[in-house]
């Protein structure tokens, strides 16, 4: 929590006195899957699991400071197991021209 749901409200805190605008990577896991569709940035998040709510939580915290900012949900981004992007494109690169 200290990482995911309070820092990024200490970081918004700074920026806004600097004047700068922030940009806070999130995660999808701050839905809980059950929609049939695809998830839109007005859908009423419901975490999964824990790191889904420290995300929410810091996504909560920048929203409360007021500062300019983009907030991007993504999921299947990168890791050194499992199926992700990173290792997705790597794997196309060797297959495709």
């Amino acid at each position: 929590m200290a990482i995911n749901g309070i820092a990024p409200g200490v970081m918004a805190e700074e920026a806004k006195d600097m004047g700068a605008a922030m940009i806070y990577y999130s995660t999808d896991y701050v839905f809980d899957g059950t929609k049939n569709t695809h998830y839109t940035e007005n859908d009423q998040p419901n975490p999964k699991n824990i790191y889904g709510k420290t995300k929410l939580a810091g996504e909560e915290a920048i929203t409360s400071v007021g500062v300019d900012h983009l907030i991007f949900r993504t999921s299947w981004v990168y890791g050194l197991h499992g199926k992700n992007f990173l290792l997705m494109m790597q794997r196309l690169a060797k297959e495709r021209e």
